[in-house]
């Protein structure tokens, strides 16, 4: 991922760029996802920043309030698209929702005090927690693999603290099609490695990856992590048939490390 970032921000050194080259010929890494990434981060930092209206706030609550709605009469009459448009369908939405945030805090800052402001906290916290939850759900079963990645992103506030969204992640890790968006998924779940379930979810997930790439950067995290569970994991690797020999080399280097 520091590769593909590196070469999208036209920072690789000579030697890193080799070393690119060789991922990609290899098929570790896929030209047209990277080129994908680097398109929609140029729309991203081209955004327009429009300014706030004065009826934002109004707007937000109203719509979130429809949003509760339906999800308390079915939650199967959550229409995500609605939302999604709603919400984040536009760069100037997603703008917009971040500003009606700030306009709220604020709002709420100056009418409220004490346990009552704090109550009106927890409830609007608790409110966002839910609906930033659904939409990165949401965005982890897209057919985009940058539309993939975001939802990864945007978990990254959510993983441990919510079962729901971490069991995704580990889906996501073990099953995504893209090496990308699984690398992806893997750098969140190593913040949390102090998590003793979330470090035997990375353990077991070294079985699940068939890409070189992966178990290299799995391997890495293990050694950082001195977790001896994986040595097991690893030896089985690196006694198959089909792993290739540098691999293997590398592998054997980390459960040295390990022991």
């Amino acid at each position: 991922m520091s590769l593909i970032t590196d070469y999208i921000d036209g920072n690789l050194t000579a030697e890193r760029q080799r070393e690119f080259d060789t991922y990609v010929a290899e098929g570790h890494i896929d030209m047209t996802e990277v080129e994908a990434i680097k398109v929609l981060q140029g729309r991203m930092e081209t955004a327009e920043s429009p300014e706030p209206s004065a009826a934002m706030s109004e707007k937000f609550y109203t719509m979130l309030n429809e949003a509760k709605t339906q999800a308390s009469t079915s939650r199967s009459e959550w229409n995500l698209d609605r939302i999604w448009q709603l919400l984040f369908g536009t760069n100037s939405g997603r703008l917009a929702f971040g500003m009606a945030v700030l306009v709220i805090g604020v709002v709420l800052g100056r009418g409220f005090s004490g346990s009552a402001y704090q109550n009106e906290l927890k409830s609007l916290s608790s409110q966002m927690t839910e609906m930033q939850q659904m939409m990165s759900m949401a965005m982890l079963e897209e057919e985009s693999v940058s539309e993939r990645l975001k939802g990864v992103q945007m978990s990254s506030q959510l993983v441990s603290s919510n079962k729901e969204v971490t069991d995704a992640m580990f889906v996501t890790l073990n099953n995504d099609e893209s090496t990308n968006v699984r690398m992806a998924a893997l750098n969140l779940l190593a913040e949390y490695a102090d998590d003793p379930a979330i470090r035997e979810g990375l353990v077991n997930s070294i079985s699940k990856q068939e890409s070189p790439l992966m178990q290299l950067a799995l391997a890495e995290l293990m050694v950082e992590l001195q977790e001896p569970k994986a040595v097991k994991e690893f030896k089985e690797i690196i006694e198959g048939e089909y792993t290739p020999e540098e691999v293997k080399t590398t592998l054997r280097e980390s459960v040295n490390k390990i022991m």
